[in-house]
């Protein structure tokens, strides 16, 4: 059986294995000579190929009774049904919470808002499984707000030998931080803690359109206008069709009237313009529970355009307008290709292999339309582009570097390259993208 990401564009080598236990993971891992996990398939590359044996989780993961499940008839990008796992485990006492990593954030959330807790930021789809959003670096948007992995302060690990692994951030420090991030080659994450926060409301409104220019010369302040800030244009003009604004809601607090002197949307709309947004978390300045409105598309719906492939780049912030001007002379050559083009902030973090590693940062996000040649004709451009600014790619995306420069940008490879021979000596978890770009 052909095994593809959600998006279609990638076929998955390896054989696909799902155990309905831990003692069965465990089996396969210990009798495997080489095994990758596979999570929710939201990735656009080989990240997750494996040689020998694709280990799924997904009978092990938390699901929530009230949100929509899909059979074996799911359209592309919605998780088929399986068995369900345990509930997460909440400490009252300390706010944090024990989940299955094969969780998706959608049911995690609104199992964390029935009792009075979320998370403080999450990624635009909440398709996604808790181990692989944390394993490649995901992140949400908000100048404040840093990868999807900082809330994170447990992982148990099934490594080579079949053996559990515990370690946490309280204890374990500078390793903690090594494994946050860690492209699946450590072994497979079973489990995740994760720090929660008191649940609150978000009110999204979205404005537009907004000039190009205008947005260069004002993107500091645009960033800083709310929780959470996306901007996106599909190149064809000199404007940004839309700016999502996701503000903490307070009653008292005054929602702009104008962006960028864009006025607010009075209809919902799609960051693909033309796009029916029934897919998408509601707008208008209605507020509802964070789970439902800091991502840009809702749990039981197709999330972005479905047939797309996309890639990514994180650029330091102090560069943001070099990285805009940049973006606005590529509109020329990619504007064809481009559903559309997201640029948001990420705040900086610790984790050794995040492309955020002590950096405050500005994303340019492309999803592109799904033409596998004429996307991958342009990947060396975008690297010539953003690679100049001192821009890595997104993990999970699609992209086309130099090795040795994307290799020398993470200051604790090596670091990291001594704890996968710790976790890993025989390489089980290894794989080709891991040569290519870590080893």
């Amino acid at each position: 059986m052909t095994v593809r990401n959600w998006a279609g564009n990638h076929s998955y080598a390896g054989t696909l294995v799902s155990p309905a236990s831990l003692d069965e993971a465990a089996d396969v891992v210990a009798r495997s000579r080489r095994v990758r996990a596979i999570g929710s398939r939201h990735s656009f590359n080989d990240i997750a190929d494996s040689e020998q044996a694709l280990v799924s989780l997904d009978a092990l993961a938390y699901r929530h009774p009230d949100i929509t499940q899909h059979g074996s008839d799911a359209p592309e990008g919605i998780s088929p049904v399986v068995p369900a796992g345990p509930e997460p485990e909440l400490d009252p006492t300390t706010g944090r919470v024990r989940v299955a990593g094969a969780t998706r954030y959608a049911d995690l959330v609104r199992f964390l808002e029935e009792r009075g807790r979320t998370l403080a930021n999450l990624a635009s789809l909440p398709h996604l499984a808790v181990a692989g959003a944390l394993a490649t670096g995901t992140h949400g948007s908000g100048a404040g707000n840093p990868i999807l992995g900082a809330a994170a302060t447990g992982l148990e690990i099934l490594t080579a030998n079949g053996s559990l692994r515990t370690l946490t951030r309280d204890t374990d420090g500078d390793a903690f931080d090594g494994a946050v991030v860690s492209l699946g080659a450590l072994g497979l994450v079973t489990a995740v803690t994760l720090e929660t926060v008191p649940a609150f409301d978000v009110a999204q409104t979205v404005y537009g359109p907004a000039r190009f220019e205008d947005v260069i010369d004002g993107f500091e302040e645009v960033s800083a206008l709310g929780y959470s800030v996306s901007l996106f244009t599909t190149l064809r003009g000199q404007v940004f069709d839309t700016v999502w604004l996701k503000q903490a809601y307070d009653p008292a607090t005054t929602v702009p009237a104008t962006i960028l002197g864009a006025p607010a949307y009075p209809e919902k709309v799609h960051p693909i313009p033309g796009v029916d947004p029934g897919n998408c978390t509601d707008q208008l300045g209605v507020p509802g529970p964070a789970g439902d409105r800091l991502p840009h598309f809702r749990a039981d719906q197709l999330p972005s355009a479905g047939e797309e492939i996309q890639s990514e780049y994180l650029i330091p912030r102090a560069r943001a307008r070099e990285a805009l001007l940049a973006l606005d002379g590529l509109a020329g050559v990619i504007a064809g290709l481009v559903q559309t083009c997201e640029v948001r902030s990420i705040a900086a973090d610790g984790a050794w292999l995040s492309p955020m590693h002590e950096r405050d940062c500005v994303a340019v996000h492309f999803t592109f339309v799904r033409d596998a040649a004429a996307v991958g004709a342009v990947l060396p451009l975008l690297e010539a582009t953003f690679g100049a600014l001192d821009g890595v790619p997104h993990w999970g995306k699609v992209f086309d570097a130099d090795p040795a420069r994307l290799r020398a940008r993470y200051p604790r490879r090596r670091d990291f390259l001594e704890l996968m021979r710790d976790f890993d000596p025989q390489g089980t978890f290894t794989n080709d993208f891991l040569r290519r770009w870590v080893l």
